[in-house]
Order: C-alpha cells, then structure tokens, then sequence
C-alpha cells in the first residue's frame, strides 16, 4: 500500500486536475450529478488502488461551474482518518482566456489541508496534455497525513509557492515545472540526531525548482533557524518511488549560539568554533529522500568527536 501511495503522491496533482477537466468539465451536460460522483469515486479506485476513496458531493451549477466536495482517500490500516483529503474542488470555464487563446481553458480552485490552490489549466498546444499555473497559499502540512507516512517522521510548516508547468497524464507526471517554493514556521523531525538536536525548527525555507519530470534542480535556496542560517543548491532524482529519489543537495551553514546548546566547552568545541569565525560550514546531503545523510565535509571527523562527547 505504501508504494502505490508514494505513486499516488507523486502523481495526483497531474492525474486529479486531467481526471476532473475530461470527466466532469467535457461531461457537464449529459450526466447527472449522482452518477457523474460514481463514475469519478470508481476512477479513483481503479487509478489509485493503493488508497480508497470517497466523494462526498458533486454539483454541477452552470452559472459557477462544477463543484466536487470532500474527496478523501484512505489506507488500508486506517478506515476513520484519510491519507488524503480536499475539501472542496470547483472548476469553471474561463471564458476571457479561452476567447484570447482558442484553446479549452477552465479556473480552479482547490482548498487542501486549510490552505488555497488557485490557478488555469488550459489545453497544451499541440501536446496532448494540460498546460497549467497557480498559486498555493496557506497550506499545512501537518494537515497531509499522507506526507507523514511516507517520510515517516513528523512534518510542520506553512506551504507557499508560484508555479507552471505541463500535466502529462499518460507518462504521470508534471513536465517542464517551475516554481518557487517557501515554507515558514517549520519543524522537520531528524531520524539521526545531529548534536543535541533530534528536530530543525525553521523559521522559513525558500527555493526555486525546475523540473523536467525526471529530476528536480533546486536554487536559490535559503533556510533561516534559531539554530543557523544557510544557503544550499543541488538536484533530486526522482523514482517511482518519491520517498526513494535521491538527494545530492551542497550548501553551507553558519551556526548560531543554540546549534552549540547543551555541550561542554570542549577542545573540540572551540576548534570548531574557532574555524567557523571566519567561514561557513560546508554540508552535503545526500541518499534517499526518505532517509537522507549529511557530511560536513572537512569538518566531518571534528563532528564525530564531539557526538561521541554526547554519548
């Protein structure tokens, strides 16, 4: 169940925006809304068997366009708590963009895990696929179970980001994505302690991605925490498996006085301590996504010192 929900992750936006816009947006007048809620609860089933799924009600108002509430999709281990879960999904024609692009164009707007996704989609000239661009506001992630499960730790942080990009329905996947991510007032749990710290608190992360459906570029990328400040660049390789990509993300660290909490002024400690005063702390992360390590490169074996003090 859990590799086909990390396929289901890594491929729902493209798959659940294209299944919504053929099935509901084409279908508009000829089904009624009881059926049409069927026919989309068996696509899902059949598209996703690794969940399963519930619509809670469809509307088809023509004046605001369709309207699809509470879909969810559960695990086999939990039949009470969905892994996934929207509250609601309107979709409508836009007219003023389709009059200026001769091409099929609707608006949507999704509201997930208590924040907003807006944006267009629009059919891609000449490919058979959707083009689409939009926005994400508010979005936590301690509100996506599904996030939890496969990186098995706990995840907190308020999403933002622009993005645009091309759905590929039969490849499942997103192509050609662009976008610029923040997420403020985080926590990101740590399976190997680093020091004294078993968690990152953060008070914001900000990247630009590029994605051409195989690997994700990261750049720009800035982290602000109580324990330090940095600035990382590097790329992941995306698998079948999101939660088995592999990282290579390098950067630099400057550590502020609560990285050091809790430790004796040791030999060691000044040392580093000392070397930090006049450069960054180089680091490389790198593995599966889901289980990533990190290397402080020269600093490295003065980092294993002081975590066997801790012992």
């Amino acid at each position: 169940m859990l590799k086909r929900a990390c396929k289901w992750l890594g491929s729902c936006m493209g798959y659940l925006f294209y299944t919504l816009v053929l099935l509901l947006l084409l279908l508009w007048v000829f089904f009624p809304k009881e059926p049409l809620r069927q026919l989309l609860v068996q696509y899902l089933n059949g598209a996703y068997p690794g969940l399963s799924w519930q619509v809670q009600s469809l509307s088809l108002p023509v004046s605001e366009g369709i309207t699809v509430v509470g879909i969810k999709g559960y695990g086999a281990q939990d039949k009470n708590q969905p892994l996934v879960q929207t509250d609601s999904l309107v979709l409508w024609p836009h007219v003023a963009e389709m009059l200026r692009t001769r091409r099929p164009t609707a608006g949507y707007r999704l509201l997930l895990a208590q924040g907003v996704v807006t944006g267009i989609l629009q059919r891609d000239d000449g490919k058979a696929g959707l083009h689409i661009d939009g926005s994400i506001q508010g979005l936590q992630l301690t509100e996506c179970p599904l996030l939890a499960l496969l990186f098995q730790r706990n995840l907190q942080g308020v999403v933002s980001a622009n993005f645009d990009g091309v759905i590929e329905p039969s490849l499942g996947k997103i192509s050609g994505l662009e976008a610029k991510l923040r997420v403020d007032n985080g926590l990101l749990d740590l399976k190997r302690p680093i020091l004294n710290h078993r968690s990152l608190p953060f008070s914001q992360i900000s990247f630009t991605l590029h994605s051409n459906g195989a690997t994700m570029q990261l750049e720009q990328g800035v982290v602000e925490s109580e324990l330090f400040s940095g600035r990382f660049t590097g790329e992941i390789q995306l698998g079948r498996d999101p939660a088995k990509s592999r990282l290579d993300i390098k950067g630099t660290l400057q550590p502020r006085p609560a990285f050091y909490k809790g430790m004796n002024n040791t030999p060691v400690l000044e040392s580093i301590r000392t070397q930090l005063e006049s450069r960054p702390l180089p680091f490389l992360l790198s593995g599966n996504l889901n289980n990533p390590g990190i290397h402080f490169e020269e600093f490295s074996l003065l980092f294993q010192s002081l975590e066997k003090e801790l012992q």
